[in-house]
């Protein structure tokens, strides 16, 4: 007997959608399509709605250690669930740094029994931490993020010899680079100059990031990544010259992927004005001709990855920007808007729902080098789902969220689609804007 029977639904494969049933046995996909014959602990009929497979979120910060106040695993795995979230990539700037192996134990012991999904962890690079590769490598740890600084202090990464050796170490285990496409001086030295001059308004911020400080670094990690041979992941591509670039050098992208957060698509200079610190990002917001650019490039297969890049502060910390954006945080709260922003992007006809969970969930996993075990339904994938009703308004409201702070950029906006009820490894964990599953049902994944 199965444990789980989904009837009556519309099942989102990579052949196309099959209509029927879909059975699950020990967290597993065994079935797909059979309308009968059948027996199963549980059936749940779901009256038509998708079934897609579960997103797979690149570029998280759940903020354990340090930053609790913030975010912590549990509420950010909560939300990862009423996203329709059911895997996620924790990022490594915490307090400590995560750029040890030791420090990676400690961060394990700290999220255990946690989750509400399944997770893995990044190791940042150091200069002077290059040996910890390997033994994070051999740990199960698979990605290892390139930042020219964390934690307050440079990681070394600026210095074009040592990126290339880090690269060089990353190959030689099999690992997979994740490279911000950032030129750190370009972006200090402007940077500098506005708060010098006084200048320090969102609109100010958002200049403090030039458009060739993205390019040119996205260029060049590009050219290290391809002469390396070593798998890479671009991040935060926001700009219409960078995706012009990564077009341009389609030759060179063997290796290399491409990601986008869902902010660039949907917000910009012009829709948030009034948002002040609300609006901020570390790659700040760009303009509505970018956010085309970026459309362009998702439907054309330029970029081929969205990350929610989810990265909350308290609603105390941003309010420190108002009189002055300089004094407050970036980042922003973006893994429960997210599958809901893009369905309705769906519904409007910008993008096509198989192209949608194409890059939110199978390349992700693919990447990651969990596919066909995540991102996808097939026979004996995991049983990682999301039931979509296509049809559902609503609006976005921070008072609804299941992360711990209760805001959003995107408050009051209209959406239609929504993930209905959210399924790890067959385990219902959110169903109907409630929240039904177990901390710590989440498993580490060792990559």
């Amino acid at each position: 007997m199965d444990d789980l029977l989904f009837t009556d639904a519309r099942i989102l494969t990579e052949k196309g959608v099959i209509e029927g049933c879909l059975s699950v046995k020990d967290g597993k996909i065994i079935a797909i399509g059979a309308e009968s014959g059948r027996d199963a602990k549980r059936i749940v009929d779901i009256g038509g709605k998708l079934i897609a497979p579960g997103l797979v979120d690149l570029h998280v910060h759940f903020r354990e250690p340090g930053f609790t106040q913030k975010e912590d695993f549990l509420t950010g795995t909560r939300a990862a669930a009423a996203g329709g979230v059911t895997t996620v990539v924790d990022e490594p700037n915490n307090s400590p740094v995560t750029n040890s192996l030791e420090a990676i134990t400690r961060k394990r012991r700290i999220i255990e029994g946690k989750a509400y999904v399944d997770y893995t962890l990044q190791m940042a690079v150091y200069a002077d931490g290059l040996d910890e590769i390997r033994k994070a490598r051999e740990a199960g740890i698979i990605a290892f993020p390139v930042f020219d600084e964390l934690g307050d202090r440079p990681t070394g990464m600026e210095n074009t010899v040592v990126l290339y050796e880090a690269l060089r170490r990353i190959k030689e285990v099999d690992g997979l680079a994740l490279l911000n496409c950032r030129e750190s001086d370009l972006v200090i030295k402007k940077m500098n100059r506005l708060r010098e001059s006084g200048r320090n308004t969102l609109s100010d911020y958002m200049d403090h990031f030039p458009h060739e400080a993205e390019s040119l670094g996205a260029e060049k990690r590009i050219l290290l990544a391809h002469n390396v041979g070593v798998r890479a992941h671009l991040r935060e591509v926001s700009t219409l010259e960078t995706v012009q670039m990564i077009r341009s050098m389609k030759g060179y992208m063997d290796t290399i992927t491409a990601e986008i957060r869902p902010d660039h698509l949907f917000l910009n200079h012009e829709n948030t004005k009034d948002l002040g610190p609300f609006a901020q990002q570390w790659t700040p917001l760009r303009t509505k001709n970018d956010s085309d650019a970026l459309w362009e490039a998702l439907n054309d297969g330029t970029v081929n990855v969205i990350a929610s890049d989810h990265a909350t502060h308290t609603r105390e910390e941003k309010e420190r920007g108002l009189d002055n954006i300089w004094n407050s945080p970036p980042g922003l709260p973006a893994i429960e808007s997210m599958l809901p922003l893009l369905l309705t992007a769906v519904n409007q006809g910008r993008l096509g729902l198989e192209r949608l969970f194409e890059c939110a969930s199978t390349n992700p996993a693919k990447v990651l080098g969990l596919y066909p075990r995540k991102g996808t339904i097939k026979v004996e994938s995991d049983a990682d789902l999301v039931v979509v009703d296509l049809e559902k308004e609503s609006m976005i409201r921070g008072k609804d969220s299941k992360a711990k702070t209760h805001w959003t950029p995107y408050e009051d906006w209209k959406v239609k689609g929504a993930p209905v009820a959210t399924y790890v490894r067959g385990m219902e964990t959110y169903v109907d804007g409630e929240i039904v599953g177990e901390p710590g049902q989440g498993w580490f994944l060792s990559l």
